[in-house]
């Protein structure tokens, strides 16, 4: 499967909407990839859905409410960007819960008044390179940690990535979540 290089947008109230915007609002590609690669990719092996945003916390803030729930900045994991409004951005933190062996990581950027997500929940194999098992776990453990730090809770996004990316359980969906 190729990763399609289709677009969402951001409406006024914090959805995120297949397509390109009717007026003026943040259009993002609803993947990441590896800052060294110069173009979107169409490789699913070196995509990653973005799967959550949080309106009205920028990843500075978000970061720090993970810390709070023992979530921490780790020592490794590649460096991404996201496509936002015709340009490249690189991500602003990451942050990780687990041990190398094991962990959900999750990288943000700064988008639209909030914070973008992608989480992932993986494991490293026997030469230490990390294998994704699953999007959709890794998001449920941020959304529970935010969750905990007294963030709401709002409906996901309509399907705005392929689901079940690279054969790892994912629906597609962005979640959405508001700050205290």
């Amino acid at each position: 499967m190729s990763v399609p290089r289709d677009v969402c947008h951001l409406t006024p109230d914090g959805d995120w909407v297949p397509g390109p915007p009717p007026l003026p609002a943040p259009v993002v590609w609803p993947y990441t990839q590896h800052r060294r690669l110069a173009w979107r990719t169409r490789d699913e092996r070196r995509a990653d859905p973005v799967n959550l945003f949080v309106i009205g916390r920028d990843p500075a803030a978000v970061a720090a409410d993970l810390a709070a729930a023992g979530w921490g900045r780790p020592g490794d994991g590649a460096v991404h960007r996201t496509w936002i409004d015709g340009r490249f951005a690189r991500m602003a933190t990451h942050t990780a819960l687990g041990t190398r062996a094991r962990r959900v990581h999750v990288r943000l950027w700064a988008v639209g008044g909030g914070t973008l997500a992608a989480a992932h929940d993986e494991e490293a194999d026997r030469g230490g390179r990390h294998i994704v098992v699953s999007w959709d776990a890794a998001r449920d453990r941020v959304r529970e940690a935010l969750l905990g730090a007294g963030y709401a809770a709002l409906a996901p996004s309509a399907v705005v990535a392929a689901a079940g990316l690279r054969g790892v359980p994912g629906d597609g969906r962005i979640w959405r979540l508001a700050a205290p």
